[in-house]
């Protein structure tokens, strides 16, 4: 069985990510020229049917690496998921075969989320110092929101829509679909839900419901 360098396949994972403009799941493919991640990454390595790279994959495709090393450190922590283990014993290998390339196509993604997590880990701090309730409890407001950070949760097949308010006021709604975008501003009118500290963070932040957009 055929071997291929790490720092190589995550790369090309990184290029096809790119050029998918995301993750495509297998099953969830297309057509020939948006398949899944991972058929063109084994397409690549393992049928000639090579994909373009740039500097900046190669860099990207590093950074993965490097981040992804610091699942050690969660080790020390706590048990890491079938998955991570996975993962750990791929990024900390110089090498590896076709039978770890599907996980390898989705790392770019599990990455970019990471960071993205991160930054709004790091946003929501800064909020949760001046944040406070908004609207009305029990009452249909109107709100003019800033979208700061969207979240699937599979559990609800939702997505979780953070939003702030005046650029400083936590609010928060689920959406079915992921309609609205993150740093767009929009007016909106939805049912205030009890006012109530974030068990997590201990944040003031305004729940809601029966969501209406203005056009």
């Amino acid at each position: 069985m055929n071997n291929f360098l790490v720092s190589d396949v995550m790369a090309v994972s990184c290029a096809i990510q790119r050029l998918n403009k995301g993750f495509v799941k297998k099953g969830e493919d297309l057509g020939e020229h948006q398949k899944s991640n991972s058929s063109f990454l084994y397409g690549h390595f393992c049928e000639g049917t090579l994909v373009s790279m740039t500097d900046e994959d190669k860099k990207l495709g590093n950074e993965v690496i490097e981040y992804l090393r610091g699942l050690g450190f969660k080790a020390l922590e706590r048990n890491l998921s079938d998955f991570e283990r996975k993962v750990l014993g791929l990024v900390t290998s110089d090498t590896c075969d076709k039978t770890t390339l599907g996980i390898a196509a989705s790392l770019p993604n599990v990455y970019l989320n990471k960071v993205k997590s991160d930054d709004w880990s790091d946003r929501e701090r800064e909020l949760g110092k001046t944040t406070d309730f908004v609207g009305t409890s029990a009452t249909r407001c109107e709100f003019i929101a800033t979208v700061e950070f969207m979240r699937f949760i599979p559990s609800t097949g939702s997505h979780l829509v953070t939003c702030s308010v005046d650029g400083k006021n936590i609010l928060k709604f689920f959406m079915p679909e992921a309609k609205t975008k993150v740093g767009q501003t929009y007016t909106l009118t939805g049912y205030v839900k009890p006012h109530a500290l974030n068990k997590h963070t201990g944040f003031k932040e305004t729940m809601i419901n029966r969501i209406k957009f203005q056009e």
